[in-house]
């Protein structure tokens, strides 16, 4: 009996003691601490995606600056005739293939010049005094200089659009 005396009188003095360690606030205190700073170097930042706004592209109407000359004889039923002329070409191209078209421009220059001269050889001399002759030479002048400086396909910057006449002489 003496031993159940003295387990009850260890139990009460353990009960009138206080408990040494931390209370139960500082623990979770201490916990969240720790759990934030682990969320904030554990977990990738989140990153906004800010879509950039499609570009556009504008469609540029030039007029090329070098002038096309040609002095020839056209086809006549009596006698010799002389025509001088000399023209420019309008071309469409978007903005980020100008510098591209200005490529192809410099390395068929002599050949659109020998194509127009040979398309301006093939017509009479009636043909080159009617409006409805002269509207069918631009027109076939615009398909020549599109064909040869803007070829179709994939690579195809450019379109020639008109032809602006500066000099026109018949003898």
């Amino acid at each position: 009996m003496s031993e159940d005396k003295k387990k009850e009188g260890d139990a009460k003095a353990d009960a009138g003691k206080k408990k040494k360690g931390l209370p139960p606030i500082v623990l979770i205190a201490v916990g969240a601490i720790v759990g934030g700073a682990g969320a904030v170097f554990a977990i990738p930042p989140k990153t906004i995606e800010v879509k950039a706004p499609p570009v556009v592209h504008t469609q540029l109407d030039l007029l090329h600056p070098d002038e096309i000359q040609h002095e020839f004889n056209p086809r006549t039923k009596a006698g010799k005739g002389m025509v001088r002329l000399s023209f420019k070409f309008r071309y469409e191209v978007r903005d980020d293939h100008e510098a591209a078209a200005f490529e192809h421009l410099k390395t068929h220059w002599d050949e659109v010049k020998s194509k127009s001269l040979l398309l301006l050889r093939q017509r009479s001399m009636e043909e080159l005094q009617s409006d409805a002759g002269v509207r069918l030479l631009e027109k076939d002048l615009v398909d020549a200089l599109d064909q040869t400086l803007f070829p179709a396909g994939k690579d195809k910057v450019a379109k020639v659009t008109s032809v602006v006449w500066v000099k026109w002489l018949m003898q």
